[in-house]
């Protein structure tokens, strides 16, 4: 038996189907399977109390429930809603003019509407919604008409109208309770699987990371061991530069699968585990002295590479040009977040670079940093103060946002 009624609920429910777009379906046929029943017994009522008057209307409105399931199957849910409802507020004008204000039949607006509004109030249904919720209007505009110029009168005696009031009361109660509960179960079963999906998008975006961080470590690992195996100078600071560049790019996967945050990545943590490999694989740390002032900033995935990139690129430099024997290297890392923008800063106390030098982009590294920050929509500039400082400003893309762009 729950076998076949899940079939009939899933009816309409097409492969390509959004989570949500499988949920209200199921929804529609729900309610509509409520319906029935609820109709049933009002056709049994009216004939057990001899009120044959409106079992005509009664019976069409019956048969027009089943319309709902064809048109899940064979169109789709937006036709079946708009069956359901616009159907439904056309059958309770004539039904309500002929049992008479004092029927309460009115009441059954409530779970009509009540379900209309939870089923379509999204915004890719809100057009539906929108349009329904005018003709609700009118239908009851045309039974206070109706009433107000009596366009049916009954013959329904004090008792008889009594017993349809009572009728009425017990039955749209039932039929709202029920459809409360309906909706709001498949909406709690609709947020589980949204849940489950997102925590098995979570564990393959990890799962990702995760591989490709082992990837670039192999790399790195193959480009230092054949470093290791060359007696050619320039091939080893050739392939040392590569080195370090696929280090920065995996230390971003590093640090996002280490910290379970496939969101966003903390760049004062990041900044602080760079530099740390950077100095280890260049000198001695008492050669060098570093000064951080960051902020704690989440950079969306593709800029934390791009900055990492021109990192790696601007403190490599300073420890191939900024060292002498005379004075001690010092290198300060600056990373400030501005109400909707970043900034990042690198000073060193070298010699600076020619300007000509910094404008025709002479080297790999000058290219690749003026590339990276193109590439982020960034705003960059270099200066000899009197060392070589580079400073980029770029946009913010909030962790609201991030989230927002995940899901």
């Amino acid at each position: 038996m729950k076998t076949f009624f899940n079939k009939i609920i899933n009816t309409g429910v097409k492969p390509g189907y959004q989570p949500w777009e499988k949920h209200l379906t199921r929804k529609l046929n729900s309610i509509t399977l409520i319906s029935v029943p609820s109709i049933i017994l009002a056709i049994s009522f009216f004939l057990i109390a001899g009120h044959t008057q409106f079992i005509f209307d009664t019976s069409i409105a019956l048969l027009a429930l089943t319309v709902v399931f064809a048109l899940n199957r064979f169109k789709n849910y937006k036709w079946s809603a708009f069956w359901f409802f616009g159907y439904g507020f056309y059958f309770f004008v004539p039904i309500n003019l002929k049992m008479g204000s004092g029927s309460y039949m009115i009441l059954f607006y409530f779970p009509v509407i009540i379900s209309m509004v939870q089923i379509l109030g999204r915004k890719e249904t809100l057009k539906q919604l929108i349009i329904l919720s005018c003709i609700c209007l009118l239908s009851i505009i045309a039974i206070a008409t109706g009433f107000k110029f009596k366009v049916y009168t009954n013959d329904l005696t004090d008792e008889a109208t009594i017993n349809l009031a009572v009728f009425n009361i017990i039955l749209s109660f039932i039929i709202t309770m029920a459809y409360t509960l309906v909706i709001v179960s498949e909406s709690i079963n609709q947020e589980n699987l949204i849940r489950k999906m997102l925590k098995e998008k979570e564990i393959l975006l990890a799962e990702v990371f995760h591989r490709v961080k082992n990837n670039m470590n192999i790399i790195t690992s193959l480009l230092n061991l054949k470093k290791n195996m060359s007696s050619s100078a320039e091939v080893q600071n050739a392939l040392e530069d590569c080195r370090s560049r696929v280090f920065a790019m995996a230390l971003v996967h590093e640090n996002i699968f280490n910290n379970n945050n496939i969101i966003g990545l903390n760049f004062k943590r990041y900044i602080k585990n760079l530099i740390t490999e950077i100095v280890y694989s260049q000198c001695d740390k008492g050669k060098v002295d570093i000064v951080l002032e960051t902020e704690d900033v989440n950079l969306e995935l593709s800029n934390a590479i791009s900055c990492g990139l021109i990192l790696n690129e601007l403190i490599t430099n300073s420890f191939k040009y900024a060292q002498s024997d005379t004075q001690k290297l010092q290198i300060q890392v600056i990373l400030k977040n501005h109400k909707g923008s970043i900034e990042l800063q690198v000073k060193d106390n070298g010699p600076g670079l020619p300007k000509e030098y910094i404008k025709n982009a002479e080297s790999l590294g000058l290219e690749l940093i003026k590339s990276l920050s193109d590439q982020i929509g960034g705003v960059y500039s270099f200066s000899n103060n009197p060392g070589l400082a580079f400073n980029l400003k770029f946009k913010h893309v909030s962790l609201k946002e991030l989230k927002t762009n995940i899901n």
